[in-house]
């Protein structure tokens, strides 16, 4: 028998990364999918690696020795919670596995490091241990955004709703091959999945310029690519629909009056009441040098109590 594909979760005990746990276990399909748990466990409390404190750390040793034994207790702990969360969502026994490993570069690289490994897709809480507000993207978590383009990577904000998800579509390969792998995973139960495509106008909407298009042309442009973008998405819905989602559960939205489309994704979103988002993590115009498109990275920033999937 074919193993699942597997999703690693990067947890660190946190509040966030056991919401980011509860959201797993209800928008993941227990009998398509495996996980492990990954933790990176340090070995000393993160201002021992900063320059300025490498020196006298002798000192320290018992401290240091407490402090790691209190958060191998606490990482276990988590870990055995987690697991149970999965069991009761109905994941089969052996289908959700633990791994804790000691910092070896750093806590991002060791998590990029392991996602090499065939997983398919990353899964990281928006921000762990700290004092910074939740709207802000912890550090990790924006290390990975910027360095993770291998495989489908979802960052979990807050508590999302599961019943509910929102694709940002375009004409991108990567958004139709991304929602392809990452739809593979997701419990087919879904109870609305959104395709929204935006159109902008040619004309910025400024109250010091008048616009450079007649309105038959700015009119010609919105219909032209609103009609465009219908067949991809009729095309999505029936391969979706193939793979066991609900027909009724399909909506397609085509805005023509966003000039942001990050915005407009948002928007959409918090209307309708998803808790998850899928977007590509560059769009039709790429620029090699960037490894996020500017859209991509506003949604990331301005969902911050969503689950946004980069694919």
């Amino acid at each position: 028998m074919a193993s699942l594909p597997t999703v690693l979760a990067a947890v660190d005990g946190s509040d966030q990364s056991m919401h980011t746990i509860t959201y797993l276990s209800r928008i993941l399909s227990p009998k398509d999918v495996g996980l492990e748990l990954f933790n990176v466990l340090a070995e000393a409390p993160e201002p021992f690696f900063d320059e300025s404190a490498t020196a006298g750390t002798a000192a320290y040793e018992p401290e240091i020795n407490k402090w790691k034994s209190s958060r191998r207790i606490q990482i276990d702990r988590f870990m055995e919670m987690a697991q149970k969360k999965f069991m009761v969502a109905g994941f089969p026994s052996g289908s959700v596995s633990v791994s804790v490993q000691p910092r070896k570069i750093g806590i991002a690289r060791d998590i990029i490091s392991k996602s090499h490994l065939g997983y398919a897709a990353l899964v990281i809480g928006r921000n762990g241990f700290g004092t910074l507000p939740e709207f802000v993207l912890g550090s990790i978590a924006s290390k990975l955004a910027d360095a993770v383009a291998h495989v489908p990577l979802a960052i979990v904000g807050g508590q999302p709703e599961t019943r509910k998800i929102i694709v940002a579509y375009d004409q991108s390969w990567r958004v139709r091959k991304g929602m392809d792998k990452v739809s593979a995973l997701f419990s087919r139960s879904l109870e609305e999945i959104l395709l929204c495509h935006i159109v902008r106008p040619l004309s910025e909407h400024h109250p010091a310029r008048k616009s450079s298009f007649s309105s038959r042309n700015e009119s010609h442009w919105l219909d032209e690519n609103s009609r465009r973008i219908v067949p991809a998405m009729v095309t999505a819905k029936k391969h979706l629909i193939r793979t066991g989602f609900e027909p009724k559960a399909f909506r397609t939205a085509i805005l023509k009056e966003k000039t942001s489309r990050a915005n407009g994704v948002c928007n959409e979103a918090y209307a309708l009441g998803a808790g998850t988002i899928i977007v590509g993590r560059r769009g039709t115009t790429v620029v090699e040098a960037f490894t996020m498109g500017r859209v991509t990275r506003k949604i990331l920033y301005l969902a911050f109590n969503k689950a946004i999937w980069i694919v």
